[in-house]
């Protein structure tokens, strides 16, 4: 009976899930309805589609964003969750070591130094990618230093880091920066969807997958990361080892969002706490859950960043906080910020 209704509450949320994508793909300066826009998509999938306007717009403008969104969404959720397994915080998220402060070190680097591509690749993107990975090896180099269970450790280091970095992103603006890299340098730290392409969304959507597979595989170990170090060791397992490795991963998946779409805060947060209210707090569980809320959330957080204002867009990172911060208020008061049941 458990068996049937989980495989119907899946069931229920990949149709509820395709009915949004539909919907979101039509959304747009062009209205599509939702019954032509379903007929386009099929039409572009058999291949059909050639010298549709209307399916141009979709493929190559829609598409990309929302599939980047979706990817996006699918990544910060699923690292939201392996963070506040690895450091036992309910309230912890892909940021909370610094990761996003270093990436933004590296993409002003590059804006101030006019840096535009590098082997052929943004260059923006490439030393926030070098910033935020930059940042992590440095934490687990500390965590190494000062203890095995290295959660305390791991947490003052990355809070550290996170106040150099931020006082490194203000101090070379205030010197180096005129008015239009300052607008470039805010625009990019608040996040945006505009540069999404095929092939490096193809990247991030390969990458994010195997690594997520990879945590679900090892869902038994997140689990005992919540019960905390003396439990584990008693178990055999040595979870200092692989907390290093699990930061390594989400650090990985973080880089490259970053690299594709600048820094987008809350949705690592938030989501995994909601996913927990649904499924309660086996990662077996919360993992799948967190992803495909992730990607509902964020796909439906960029129709309202390019639909809200007339002719102009509200950077995505924008939208998410103003979201994502009242339904965490929420949580706080109501006291649904914690651990569910297994």
């Amino acid at each position: 009976m458990e068996r049937i209704k989980t495989v119907g509450t899946i069931t229920g949320i990949v149709l509820l899930a395709c009915g949004i994508l539909n919907f979101t793909v039509g959304m747009g300066t062009i209205y599509i309805g939702f019954q032509q826009t379903a007929q386009i998509l099929w039409q572009i999938f058999q291949g059909t589609a050639n010298g549709n306007i209307l399916a141009d717009v979709i493929y190559y403008l829609r598409l990309p964003r929302l599939v980047l969104a979706a990817v996006v969404g699918y990544g910060l959720s699923i690292t939201g969750c392996v963070m506040q397994a690895v450091m036992r915080n309910s309230l912890a998220d892909p940021y909370l070591l610094g990761i996003s402060s270093g990436a933004g070190l590296g993409a002003v680097i590059a804006i101030i130094l006019g840096f535009t591509s590098v082997a052929g690749f943004d260059a923006i993107g490439c030393f926030a990618f070098l910033g935020a990975f930059a940042v992590t090896i440095f934490i687990v180099l500390l965590s190494l230093r000062f203890g095995k269970s290295g959660t305390t450790a791991i947490l003052l280091s990355g809070m550290a880091l996170n106040a150099v970095c931020a006082a490194g992103i203000s101090l070379l603006i205030s010197i180096y920066a005129d008015a239009e890299r300052i607008q470039s340098v805010t625009f990019w730290l608040m996040g945006s969807l505009q540069t999404a392409e095929w092939r490096n969304t193809g990247i991030l959507l390969a990458v994010v997958f195997f690594i997520s597979l990879y945590f679900v595989k090892n869902s038994r170990i997140l689990n005992l990361m919540l019960l905390g170090d003396e439990v584990s060791v008693t178990l055999g397992y040595d979870l200092s080892k692989m907390r290093r490795i699990y930061i390594l991963l989400c650090a990985l998946i973080v880089g490259l969002i970053v690299y594709n779409c600048g820094i987008i805060g809350f949705v690592g947060l938030v989501i995994p706490h909601i996913a927990r209210l649904l499924c309660g707090g086996n990662y077996k569980k919360v993992l799948p859950m967190s992803a495909v809320l992730g990607m509902l959330f964020m796909v439906c957080a960029d129709v309202i960043s390019r639909t809200i204002m007339e002719g102009s867009e509200v950077p995505i990172g924008v939208v998410v906080s103003v979201i994502g911060a009242p339904i965490f208020i929420y949580l706080l008061i109501s006291k649904n910020y914690g651990y569910g049941k297994r």
